[in-house]
């Protein structure tokens, strides 16, 4: 059973939230100023399984400041590591907190019920494992920087582990048809997907693998619409 560990930085983005008749799409970020504060003046970070024990080795660590790709896409979030062999399904991730005050302490939500899609453009390569987003879904309070999970990290999530190719490949994630939690979730972690997108603090990309894998990716063009 993987254990998802968020580090949550107190600064995020402040939302607002376009009315899905306008057909406006909610931007969360494009990287085009070169810095770690998203679109919406939210922090992006990196996590990895440090906290309980692992020896997970992950670049950036802590604050993600994107980079100047060789290519024409221009500057993208880029993380790149390797899992450890500790935990027995080792992790790391990278994520971004939804609103100016979203992140530790204050934990506020955002409301995406309105949105139907999450949609991103990613590239890379693994040579195994798993790369999913996730949909963190978490109370009022903090355990330091790591918001406490209402699900045991039993959180809704997609697979885009076939995506990975050395080319940038749109994806566009259905909120209502392809996330869902775990296999391992208990029944009293279980929860409704309105009652998530309702309160959303946090979007995430999580990397684990039992076998040591690397991962290298790159993602650009958020948006829910």
């Amino acid at each position: 059973m993987k254990s998802l560990i968020a580090v949550v930085f107190v600064f995020s983005a402040l939302f607002s939230l376009p009315a899905v008749a306008d057909k406006k799409k909610l931007h969360i970020d494009s990287f085009k100023d070169g810095n770690h504060i998203s679109q919406q003046g939210g922090w992006w970070y990196v996590y990895d399984d440090a906290r309980l024990g692992g020896n997970t080795e992950v670049t950036p660590l802590g604050v993600l400041n994107p980079t100047k790709g060789n290519d024409a896409q221009g500057y993208a979030a880029h993380v790149e590591g390797t899992v450890g062999n500790k935990l027995g399904w080792d992790y790391f991730g990278f994520g971004v907190t939804l609103k100016s005050d979203s992140g530790c302490p204050a934990m506020k939500k955002v409301d995406l019920s309105k949105y139907t899609t999450l949609e991103f453009k990613i590239k890379g390569d693994a040579s195994g494992g798993r790369l999913t987003v996730a949909l963190l879904y978490s109370g009022e309070t903090c355990d330091g920087n790591v918001p406490k999970t209402l699900t045991h990290w039993a959180d809704y999530e997609a697979s885009v582990t076939a995506d990975l190719t050395g080319k940038w490949t749109t994806v566009r994630l259905n909120l209502r048809n392809d996330f869902a939690q775990p296999y391992w979730a208990k029944p009293e972690d279980k929860v409704c997907i309105e009652k998530v997108l309702k309160s959303l603090s946090v979007l995430q990309w999580h990397f684990s693998s039992p076998d040591g894998d690397s991962l290298n990716v790159w993602i650009d063009d958020i948006y829910f619409y």
